[in-house]
């Protein structure tokens, strides 16, 4: 009796991935080779759609193939049996209807046709254009990358309090943090750095524009930009910023006071504390 095949047979296919594979939902070979290379690769993460269009390619060829149905035997006719000579029938009586009866079933109304109900159709919610900038997988992958992601600080700062929590390159020829021994803290790495593609975006996936004067807002898009105003600009540019991007339906990530309290209505206000 030849032996089930399983996932971990199939060529190219490691023990990593294999799991990957089976928290997606695709546990034997059958499932796999019934799956689209497409809704696979955005499923399972880091798997190409060319990887899994072999992987599906190489679960179809191992599956045995089904054997042909056989065809039915064709039932046999029988021959017509000798007819045996009839009674003569019966007159048929007809049931006599009185005309109260037939009143009765004039009166009864007709019933009514039953009326269909239409289905709605459910209207397409258009997506944002920022989302399709972006490959929404490898957002997925920056998320789950920055759960990971552990909190850089100083070493030997949860010892001593003079040492302040900011994280700080080690230069100690001795240092085990920088030797990476084993029990000591992460230290800064290009690894844990987001995909070039989600870099330097909002959460909301908006593209910051850093925006110094009214003038820098020319040539932007609502639907794919948001500004964000420079810490040193000051209270009446900040203003007339803020009034330009309302005319251009930008988004202002720090928009801060928005109103600026006078002087008149500053000591009227005091005035009528007085009173």
């Amino acid at each position: 009796m030849s032996k089930k095949l399983e996932l971990k047979d199939l060529p190219g296919l490691g023990s990593k991935l294999e799991e990957k594979l089976r928290e997606a939902g695709v546990k034997t070979v059958l499932n796999l080779s019934r799956a689209k290379a497409d809704k696979l690769a955005a499923k399972v993460d880091g798997l190409s759609e060319s990887r899994a269009e072999t992987l599906i390619a190489a679960a179809q060829e191992s599956l045995p193939s089904a054997p042909a149905p056989k065809k039915e035997a064709k039932p046999k006719k029988a021959e017509p049996k000798a007819e045996k000579p009839k009674a003569k029938a019966k007159a048929e009586v007809k049931p006599k209807t009185t005309k109260k009866k037939a009143k009765a079933v004039e009166s009864k109304p007709k019933p009514k046709p039953k009326k269909v109900a239409k289905k709605k159709k459910k209207k397409k919610i258009e997506t944002p254009a920022r989302f399709l900038n972006v490959d929404q997988r490898i957002v997925r992958i920056a998320v789950s990358k920055k759960k990971r992601k552990p909190r850089f600080r100083a070493d030997q700062a949860h010892r001593w309090t003079r040492v302040s929590d900011r994280w700080r390159k080690l230069r100690g020829i001795d240092s085990y943090t920088r030797q990476k021994k084993k029990g000591r803290i992460a230290m800064v790495e290009s690894g844990y750095r987001s995909p070039k593609a989600t870099r330097y975006l909002h959460p909301s996936l908006f593209k910051e524009v850093l925006v110094y004067r009214p003038s820098d807002l020319e040539s932007l898009d609502a639907d794919i930009h948001a500004i964000r105003i420079g810490a040193s600009v000051g209270a009446r540019k900040r203003q007339a910023i803020i009034a330009e991007a309302d005319t251009k339906l930008l988004r202002v990530l720090n928009p801060g006071t928005t109103e600026e309290i006078g002087e008149e209505d500053l000591f009227m206000d005091l005035d009528l504390e007085e009173d």
